[in-house]
């Protein structure tokens, strides 16, 4: 029988042959590690990016859009309730400068929800009823105003066809515009956590993706390794040692790159970003409370309505078990006083669910180390803010409007006012959990920062670890 000839030998029954093919894996399993690493950081990015300087920024000025209605709608029951005396409190002309700085700050929220809300038919209407409602809203509380300067009215005896004029805009403002405000910072929340839940799941699929093809590609290497050793008599090449422990030392850093990327920004959402839009709806539902003392006042024959939604308001923001105000002042006090620790907290039973709301254990539980002292702050003037509303009800239980007028224009002062004190206070601790949240996003990219350039640098040097490793045993078959 004839040998058969050297080239009909199958196509690995050779040295060079097989080194070639295992060399071909090794190469084939390090582009995959680039690829799979260069996609997975490319999600995170985009995750951080989305995240950071996107849907997030935009979600907090629309969550804020109600704060911006509700405060416009204050300021004008404030004007009115001060009829002929413009310089009660900080002023008239204050209290409309400030209504206008509320309207335009509205406008650029409703500009960036529409951004938001491009391409969904639903949301983008509800966007365009409030600008249209805005509109109205103007209109009404303009006539309102005009009507009651006409007939000189004296503080707190809104002229009759201006308070009705009001009662108009103000319904307009709580049935519409605050409603339909509140649904797109709701819906805006639920578009960020959704691509932040969308980004995360991407990211984890990611790492066990370069961490499979890690071992895939540090397992080739282990097997071209040996096979040289084997068919040589070498004992160690290293190059290939070099490329092996390389592959080993990209896989590792990639997968806690990612694993803190993911951290960085799951702080940055629910530490930051999702504290501080809460502490948003805080200071809304507070200023609509304030609007509910000037209309209270401005309006008798609906004063119980309002005293029975300033109640309700404030129970969203802090909640205490309490069937009246004056209930709800003393367990107001007593969170203040117990502050750290919250009543109901730590041993709840079926009477008491516990210190909740706003400015209750969610808040609490956000904190980072150190900013407890922030929180204690909002809380004390919290209460400063009731126990001047105390105030202002006892007057008008004892008949006397002028002094309650005084209480309201005081409360509102936004030079020392107690509302004011309260919006200072919130808006530092809010201003804690943005830096959280604007932190968490610039520590991500500095984590991701570095295999921009870093990552094709590494995998080509790789590559050529494994050129080299094998250009020397191949060049013996020359």
């Amino acid at each position: 029988m004839t040998a058969p000839r050297a080239g009909a030998r199958p196509l690995l029954n050779s040295t060079p042959a097989r080194v070639w093919a295992l060399t071909v894996l090794c190469a084939a399993a390090i582009a995959g590690l680039f690829a799979s690493s260069h996609t997975a950081l490319t999600q995170a990015r985009e995750g951080l990016d989305v995240l950071g300087r996107d849907a997030g920024p935009r979600a907090m000025a629309t969550t804020e859009l109600y704060l911006d209605l509700a405060d416009m709608d204050a300021r004008m029951a404030d004007v009115l309730l001060m009829g002929t005396d413009h310089d009660l409190g900080s002023g008239r002309a204050d209290a409309l400068e400030r209504f206008e700085a509320s309207r335009v700050r509205a406008n650029g929220a409703l500009l960036q929800a529409a951004s938001l809300t491009e391409g969904d038919s639903v949301e983008e209407r509800n966007v365009e009823a409030v600008l249209d409602g805005m509109g109205a809203y103007e209109r009404l509380a303009s006539r309102s105003l005009l009507l009651n300067d006409q007939t000189g009215a004296p503080p707190g005896r809104l002229d009759e066809d201006a308070l009705e004029e009001y009662r108009r805009a103000t319904q307009l403002m709580h049935t519409e515009l605050l409603p339909k405000a509140f649904n797109l910072g709701l819906d805006s929340s639920a578009i960020v956590r959704q691509n932040h839940e969308e980004g995360q799941r991407a990211v984890v699929r990611g790492l066990l993706s370069v961490g499979a093809v890690g071992a895939a590609a540090t397992a080739a290497l282990v097997a071209l390794q040996l096979y040289l050793r084997v068919r040589f008599r070498r004992r160690f090449n290293l190059f290939l040692l070099g490329a092996t422990l390389g592959v080993a030392a990209l896989t590792v850093g990639v997968v806690l790159t990612l694993q803190v990327s993911i951290g960085h920004q799951h702080d940055a959402k629910e530490q930051g970003l999702d504290a501080a839009m809460a502490l948003a709806r805080a200071g809304a539902i507070a200023t609509d409370m304030q609007a509910d003392q000037s209309r209270y006042l401005g309006d008798p024959e609906l004063a119980d309505s309002y005293q029975q939604v300033y109640l309700e308001r404030a129970q969203q923001v802090l909640f205490r078990p309490a069937e009246n105000l004056d209930q709800y002042y003393t367990a107001v006090d007593e969170v203040a006083a117990a502050y750290p620790d919250l009543p109901g907290a730590q041993d709840p039973d079926d009477d008491d669910p516990g210190t909740l709301g706003f400015l209750g254990e969610r808040a609490q539980e956000s904190l980072l180390p150190g900013q407890e002292d922030a929180l204690a702050e909002v809380l004390r003037t919290y209460g400063r803010l009731h126990a001047q509303d105390r105030e202002l009800r006892a007057a008008v239980q004892e008949g006397d409007l002028v002094a309650a007028i005084g209480t309201r224009m005081a409360v509102a002062d936004s030079r020392d006012g107690a509302f004011p004190a309260y919006v200072a206070a919130l808006d530092g601790l809010s201003d804690l959990h943005r830096g959280v949240f604007t932190e968490g996003i610039a520590r991500g990219d500095r984590v991701l920062e570095p295999w921009r350039w870093g990552l094709p640098a590494f995998a080509l040097v790789l590559l050529a670890l494994v050129g080299f490793g094998v250009r020397s045993r191949l060049a013996e078959y020359r």
